[in-house]
């Protein structure tokens, strides 16, 4: 039950965090949303920090599951759209991280140091992805691009959501994915033979 109870913490701080951000929400709250007393999830947690840093743990623990680099395998456009599905699925989960970044690295600066972690990471395995889909024949990627448009995409990635806030078009959780996904793909047209443009096109009308 002890365990359960660790969880539950966990899952209502992240739904909390993602919904109303990581400063506006209380340990109040979080008491509240698990229907605990604040002293069962004093037990747990001492401190909101304790809460952060286990969020944290977890996400690392799914980051080291999503950054997988391609396989030895030809790798096609749908590979990369698995990746990139499973990759804004992460993202959203812990939506609260990016959007309260600068607020979070300053009061908990294990935050940038596990996001810059992270973001390295995803930089790396988007070249990795560019230059195997080069590799395949389908995209014109030089070695002097990847990296540059590699950098690209994980900006587009990880930061989509805060531009949309700052220009009034924020919406839910499912609604900036869309927005990311078809960012990505047409990122990456200039780039592709027409081959991949038509499964690109169509990839980016099923979002």
């Amino acid at each position: 039950m002890k365990g359960d109870t660790r969880n539950r913490i966990l899952v209502a701080s992240l739904l909390l965090f993602n919904e109303h951000g990581e400063p506006n929400t209380r340990t109040n709250d979080i008491a509240d949303e698990v229907d605990i007393s604040p002293g069962n999830l004093h037990y747990h947690f001492r401190r909101k920090e304790e809460i952060v840093h286990a969020l944290l743990e977890e996400f690392q623990a799914d980051a080291r599951r999503v950054l997988q680099p391609p396989g030895d395998e030809p790798v096609s456009i749908d590979d990369f759209w698995i990746f990139l599905h499973l990759l804004l699925e992460f993202t959203a989960a812990y939506r609260f991280l990016f959007r309260d970044l600068e607020s979070l690295a300053e009061t908990y600066p294990r935050v940038r140091r596990v996001l810059g972690h992270f973001a390295k990471g995803l930089v790396a395995v988007f070249e990795l992805f560019l230059r195997r889909l080069a590799e395949n024949g389908l995209l014109t990627v030089g070695d002097a691009d990847a990296p540059v448009t590699a950098r690209n995409l994980a900006v587009i990635a990880l930061f989509s959501e805060r531009f949309d806030i700052l220009t009034g078009q924020a919406g839910s959780a499912d609604d900036a994915a869309l927005r990311v996904a078809g960012s990505i793909l047409n990122a990456m047209k200039p780039f592709s033979v027409a081959a991949a443009v038509s499964l690109i096109d169509e990839l980016t009308q099923r979002y």
